[in-house]
């Protein structure tokens, strides 16, 4: 009996949860039916040949935006590519990392010259001052001193030569140091746009399947009303409408991220939602797939800006050891100074000076500190050594994982196409036999998830395919604005 019992309440409970989700589909389709945003593009669903793509562009532009709350920026990637290099901010902070060693490897030409000086002091002696230590007696006298000084350590040691070329290799380290950040940048603008690019075309496919559904629920609430279909069918409608709404509404977010995430690379306000002018997208090749790997690494070994900067500054660091060796050599230092002495009550009378000082060593800390910072620095030389073989290692793994990605994407486009022509004839013959009555409103539903679910797929492995040629680009060292953009031909409105 309890059993018996326990059994109903679980029905009873089941069928209320099926009532309220029954009511609220019911009342979001009345909404979507109600929506202004659906019935202007119902024409167009329904093929209407007076409606242009161009036209349907910009009803789907001006919804989306309304949809997100935000005006769009119009763009492409060219625009992207030139406001990036010449804003974004990483770009600048490297900038002016290379113009602090620009300025420091000037600094260090100069301290070849010799420290000039000027003095001047003047003093009021009075009271009793012991003469020799013994003989006590008492002044007044106001001593005055101008003295004129130049003084040369000539070349510290040697040390001078040695730091020279550690502050040049650090310039040249910085420099490509700046040249590779643009690198990097340009290759960030470029994903970043094609994921905005991707994104743009995905919610665009979301978005006509909505209208898509919304148009299915019409057909399939007409039979019902007229005798011809089941309730089923109508709220099996109404749960897709209510899925692709869900969906369209992950995709609308994932957008807008991906927009602020293009505007900060760009180096503009986060807020701005930047927007591709382009309505299609066309797989580019910029790397020939006929290269081999090991010739393509062979070219990142040239072309590399990172490879270069590390090896300049592995230079830097070697010279900094090698001047340590100097610590041994007699430091020099000349001084020459010409003035006036004398005191205020007997004149001033010329005073000149010349000093020539040597000062020889055992290194520092009796040698023990010489050799124990050479053996310090030789252990940097060594880790930045290590960096650069790391470094090497890790491009060539890039440039393997980057040419794969391209001939598999290449690939999925192909198996895309044929999906995309195959689910569209599928969608029309499975409506034509519903209309027949040769076929149910399920054959339907799934011709129009196959229909959706292609598209997108030809959308991302468009995308991907195109984000690893750049990539591939990068990897070898040879992206350009002029060679990301090689055959680009955007599609405008």
């Amino acid at each position: 009996m309890r059993i018996l019992l326990l059994l109903f309440f679980i029905l009873v409970l089941q069928i209320s949860a099926s009532a309220n989700v029954a009511e609220y589909i019911d009342s979001y389709a009345k909404q979507c039916s109600e929506n202004e945003s659906y019935k202007s593009f119902s024409e167009f669903i329904k093929g209407n040949a007076s409606i242009s793509d161009i036209e349907k562009q910009m009803i789907l532009d001006k919804e989306i935006s309304e949809e997100l709350n935000s005006p769009f920026i119009y763009t492409d990637l060219e625009e992207c590519i030139k406001i990036a290099l010449d804003k974004n901010y990483e770009i600048q902070i490297s900038d002016a990392n290379r113009l602090e060693s620009f300025w420091i490897n000037k600094n260090a030409y100069f301290q070849l010259l010799p420290d000039a000086y000027y003095n001047f002091n003047i003093s009021n002696l009075g009271g009793s001052f012991l003469v020799g230590g013994i003989l006590a007696t008492t002044v007044h006298e106001v001593p005055i001193q101008s003295i004129f000084g130049v003084e040369w350590s000539t070349i510290n040691q040697g040390k001078y030569f040695f730091y020279l070329a550690q502050t040049k290799n650090l310039l040249k380290s910085s420099s490509y140091s700046l040249e590779y950040t643009k690198d990097e940048i340009l290759l960030n603008t470029v994903l970043a746009y094609y994921d905005v690019l991707g994104m743009k075309m995905e919610i665009e496919v979301q978005k006509v399947n909505l209208y898509d559904r919304l148009e299915q629920l019409k057909y399939t609430q007409a039979r019902f009303d007229a005798g011809l279909g089941t309730l089923y069918d109508v709220k099996r409608a109404q749960a897709e409408l209510a899925g692709a709404q869900l969906e369209y509404t992950t995709t609308l977010n994932s957008l807008r991220l991906s927009q602020a995430n293009l505007a900060n690379i760009l180096g503009i306000d986060i807020l701005s939602a930047v927007y591709p002018f382009e309505f299609e997208v066309d797989s580019r090749e910029l790397i020939d797939s006929n290269i081999d790997i090991e010739d393509l690494y062979e070219i990142a070994l040239k072309a590399r800006e990172d490879i270069k900067a590390k090896e300049a500054e592995i230079n830097a660091y070697r010279a900094q050891r090698s001047s340590n060796y100097t610590d041994i050599i007699p430091a020099i230092t000349m001084s020459y100074q010409n003035g006036y002495v004398g005191t205020k009550r007997a004149g001033m009378y010329p005073n000149n000076r010349i000093t020539l000082d040597v000062r020889a060593s055992l290194g520092k800390n009796m040698l023990l500190g010489t050799i124990t910072q050479i053996k310090a620095d030789s252990a940097v030389v060594k880790q930045k050594k290590l960096e650069l073989i790391n470094l090497k290692r890790n491009i060539k793994e890039d440039i393997l994982n980057s040419y794969y990605d391209s001939l598999n994407a290449i690939k999925k486009i192909e198996a895309s196409k044929v999906e995309v022509e195959t689910a569209n004839v599928s969608l029309d013959l499975s409506l034509a036999n519903m209309k027949a009555g040769e076929a149910t409103f399920i054959d339907v539903i799934s011709s129009q998830n196959l229909k959706v679910k292609a598209n997108i797929n030809l959308i991302k492995n468009m995308i991907e395919y195109n984000k690893a040629q750049t990539k591939l680009l990068f990897d070898i060292g040879l992206i350009s604005p002029k060679n990301v953009l090689k055959d680009y031909k955007p599609k405008f409105y």
